[in-house]
């Protein structure tokens, strides 16, 4: 699967080097939600993050020439994004550096109950439970989650985008799912 969506994305790409406006179309409707929906992580601005996504997309238009050394165009938007939305909150907020900013940022998602209960299968009073737990995660937690499970990211592609080693990726990795494990059982414990 892993292997046919590179052909895929490799195949876009072609196409965004042909000059094809369709494809630059069709990459918008495929990917805007997701990138959506990273970026209101980050700020609830959605004007800004409207900005963000369209001028992810002119440059990309713009840059089409070198496309092909795109490696994942998942990835390549998630970071793009994230770059651009940074930029945007640095300079709305000229107090912070851009160093500062980006550890400082706060990363938010509301993880949704529905898609646990649909993919895990779980009771309601489970699903529950598991919404407290991860609300106890801190927000790089939360974030590492969210690109790890979510979008599907490897990690070597969330190291990247969070501006850590990938080791720390590893780390960040185990410490949130140990975490969450002591949590769960403290949860059922409780009970």
């Amino acid at each position: 699967m892993k292997e046919d969506l590179s052909q895929v994305e490799s195949y876009w790409l072609q196409q965004l080097q042909c000059n094809n406006e369709q494809v630059l179309a069709l990459l918008m409707k495929q990917y805007y939600t997701d990138l959506y929906n990273y970026a209101a992580r980050l700020s609830p601005d959605e004007s800004m993050i409207k900005d963000c996504i369209q001028e992810v997309f002119i440059s990309l238009w713009q840059r089409r020439d070198s496309a092909t050394a795109i490696l994942s165009i998942r990835y390549y938007l998630l970071r793009a994004v994230k770059n651009k939305v940074l930029k945007a909150l640095y300079y709305n907020n000229r107090k912070a550096s851009p160093v500062h900013l980006q550890a400082a940022y706060n990363f938010s998602y509301e993880f949704s109950i529905e898609k646990l209960i649909i993919d895990q299968q779980v009771s309601e009073e489970k699903a529950a439970k598991l919404k407290r737990t991860l609300s106890q995660l801190s927000k790089r937690q939360q974030e590492v989650i969210y690109l790890k499970f979510y979008q599907h990211l490897d990690h070597e592609q969330i190291a990247e985008l969070m501006g850590i080693s990938r080791q720390s990726v590893y780390n960040l990795l185990h410490e949130t799912i140990q975490k969450l494990r002591n949590l769960w059982h403290t949860e059922f414990v409780a009970r």
